[in-house]
């Protein structure tokens, strides 16, 4: 199958491990700074954390993924920064670099839950920010 996205070790695909949808925020600071006599001017002061959400939702009983799912947790636990890579598919497969990232947030919800007490249906949300080891921006975090 095609790849959609990798994190790291972690490639989603259509089966078993895929995703749904991918959130970007990008920010920008520009405080206000109070100016006597006149109103507030806006200085820019730098980048915000540039947070990437993937959202997915898996039916491992049926279709598997669970394993994988939980492997992302894993390599969180590792601490350490991961490439992330995706994919567009079109009249030829280009990848698209987006940099080292470092997975923040991993959670998940469940429901329909089988008897070994796992749900069958298996809601997940992955929230990963941009790793600047030297500051400076990569791939598609420029």
């Amino acid at each position: 199958m095609t790849p959609l996205l990798a994190l790291g070790p972690h490639v989603f695909e259509i089966a078993p491990l895929n995703f749904q949808e991918i959130e970007r925020q990008t920010e920008a600071h520009w405080p206000a700074i109070a100016r006597f006599g006149n109103r507030p001017g806006r200085q820019f002061t730098g980048y915000g954390e540039d947070m990437i959400r993937i959202y997915g939702l898996l039916y491992p009983d049926e279709l598997g993924g669970r394993e994988e799912f939980e492997a992302i947790r894993t390599t969180q636990a590792a601490a350490r920064p991961v490439l992330m890579i995706g994919w567009s598919v079109s009249s030829s497969t280009k990848a698209k670099v987006f940099g080292r990232v470092v997975i923040l947030r991993v959670s998940d919800r469940q429901s329909s839950i089988n008897r070994s007490g796992y749900g069958r249906r298996l809601e997940f949300d992955i929230e990963v920010a941009p790793f600047h080891g030297d500051g400076k921006p990569v791939g598609f975090f420029l």
